[in-house]
């Protein structure tokens, strides 16, 4: 698997970040002959980035990840303004083509969305946004019961902790599912494993 870098800006979720983290960071303790990936934290100017919580984290610029790494756009409250800031969503827009795969978790689909990059592929999100999210870019084709959704070089997940299914889903796929149910059992997590198994859905 790539390296993962995760975008964070201020007011990001925390467990957005750090659920996906932790299964990514745990394929290296389930087998230390695995390529693992190594996590970088970037931003968009870089600097120290507050989210959720009382949790700050230093950042590198997102335009110092190398090519071919995976990102992964957490949401939070954070992206309220963010789907409105020209300067932010340019600012994305123009390293989005340099990674190989983007992953997002909760209303970080809307931020994807606003940058025009996914208009008529498949995508989910929070489903206690996900009128404001459909709104924010009703050209993406919003999936209302999807726990996540795989559509090739993106994939997007549900709210919070739904971040935590699609990153096994991803390790599932690269290293087979009996890797990511070892390694769901080492974290203590019930991984629902079905993408289209969504308690959360909405109409």
């Amino acid at each position: 698997m790539q390296d993962i870098a995760i975008l964070l800006f201020d007011g990001f979720e925390p467990l957005d970040v750090f659920g996906p983290a932790e299964v990514f960071g745990c394929i290296e303790r389930i087998d230390n002959s695995a390529p693992a990936p190594q996590i970088q934290y970037c931003s968009i100017n870089g600097g120290m980035i507050h989210g959720a919580i009382s949790t700050t984290i230093e950042t590198v610029k997102i335009s110092d990840i190398h090519d071919d790494a995976i990102l992964l756009i957490p949401g939070g409250a954070g992206t309220r303004p963010l789907v409105k800031s020209d300067i932010f969503l340019n600012a994305l827009n123009e390293q989005l083509p340099r990674f190989s795969e983007i992953l997002t978790v909760c209303t970080g689909s809307a931020l994807l969305a606003a940058t025009g990059n996914i208009d008529g592929r498949n995508a989910t999100s929070n489903k206690r946004a996900f009128a404001w999210v459909q709104s924010v870019r009703p050209q993406v084709n919003w999936l209302g019961s999807a726990r996540w959704v795989d559509d090739g070089d993106v994939l997007t997940s549900s709210g919070v902790s739904a971040g935590i299914d699609m990153a096994l889903g991803l390790v599932s796929k690269v290293y087979g599912p009996q890797f990511a149910s070892t390694l769901a059992k080492a974290i203590e997590y019930v991984w629902n494993d079905d993408p289209d198994n969504d308690p959360f859905a909405v109409q």
